[in-house]
């Protein structure tokens, strides 16, 4: 298994914590290492809903300027907002989200959108509060991954892939800043191992993995995206009146 893959199983376990709703916490901070600008989803501007009628919001449409900015939703139902969701100024089209996946009050997960496309993502997936894993994407698929193992702010595992498949995996293990290892995958599996033995960022030596050794393959990768649906959007017609809000109960 790629150390992507692992990655995205790790905080797909996260998502099942979401929907056991056995945790607690509102995603509040950016981890360290993350190039998401550092603003808040707030403002005057505020419609409320109350999905699950318990009397708290589980859903916040923020506006400004007679748009709406960002979205806020209580994933888990916990009472804190675990997810944000913020707009291009058509206040249509999804910008970059954030997400508390074990609702500690710190953010795991920052998507990056393009023209309302999921592109690019950075994770937190030991939970640390600092990235320790990139990902790029086109059509739906990862494209590209970067991973760093020693948790020092730097990257030491560059992934490629196609179509969502896994074609080359290289490896830093010295923290030289380059790589000295290489995996290449067919159909997912591992086939050959490169090494650098001396050092001057070429291959020396190939390793090629015996059939019988190449376990099972990985699986392609998505780049899934959280559907406008999934939080809930009860977007107003028109925002609240500044400095007012408004509370509903269930859908709108």
């Amino acid at each position: 298994m790629s150390i992507f893959a692992g990655a995205v199983f790790g905080l797909a376990a996260g998502a099942c914590l979401m929907a056991a709703g056995c945790a607690k916490g509102s995603s509040r901070s950016l981890p360290s290492g993350s190039k998401m600008e550092a603003f808040s989803c707030n403002g005057r501007e505020v419609t409320r809903s109350d999905i699950n009628e318990d009397g708290q919001p589980d859903i916040e449409h923020v506006g400004r300027g007679g748009r709406r900015f960002c979205s806020k939703a209580d994933m888990n139902f916990d009472g804190k907002m675990d997810m944000e969701r913020f707009y291009e100024d058509d206040g249509e089209t999804v910008a970059h989200e954030r997400h508390d996946f074990d609702f500690d009050g710190r953010i795991d997960q920052l998507s990056f959108y393009e023209d309302g496309r999921l592109a690019r993502k950075e994770l937190d997936t030991n939970f640390n509060n600092a990235i320790d894993t990139w990902l790029w994407c086109s059509e739906g698929w990862v494209t590209r991954s970067e991973r760093d193992r020693k948790s020092n702010g730097r990257p030491d595992v560059w992934e490629v892939y196609e179509e969502g498949l896994i074609v080359e995996a290289s490896y830093d293990d010295n923290n030289d800043g380059r790589p000295e290892k290489w995996d290449v995958f067919r159909g997912g599996k591992v086939v050959l191992t490169k090494y650098d033995d001396d050092g001057d960022g070429t291959p020396d030596r190939t390793d090629e993995m015996p059939l019988l050794s190449m376990g099972a393959a990985d699986d392609a990768l998505r780049c899934e995206q959280v559907e406008e649906a999934e939080i809930a959007t009860t977007e107003p017609k028109e925002p609240a009146a500044q400095g007012s809000e408004e509370v509903s109960q269930g859908e709108p």
